[in-house]
C-alpha cells in the first residue's frame, strides 16, 4: 500500500470512529470511540510525513 493510500485509509477509519461516537449512547463508549479516532489520525499524520519525506 502506498503511503498516500495508507493515510487515506487511516483518515477513513478515524471518520468512522467519529460517526460511531456520535451514535454511542453511553459517555464512556463515546469517549473510547473518540480516542480511537485520535489514534487513527496520528497514524494518518505519520503516513503523510513518511510520504512527504520520500518526495
Amino acid at each position: 500500500m502506498l503511503s498516500g493510500e495508507e493515510a487515506d485509509r487511516y483518515r477513513f477509519e478515524a471518520e468512522e470512529c467519529r460517526r460511531l461516537a456520535e451514535r454511542a449512547i453511553k459517555q464512556p463508549d463515546r469517549e473510547a470511540w473518540l480516542r480511537l479516532a485520535a489514534d487513527w489520525m496520528k497514524l494518518a499524520e505519520g503516513a503523510s510525513l513518511r510520504d512527504e519525506r520520500k518526495k
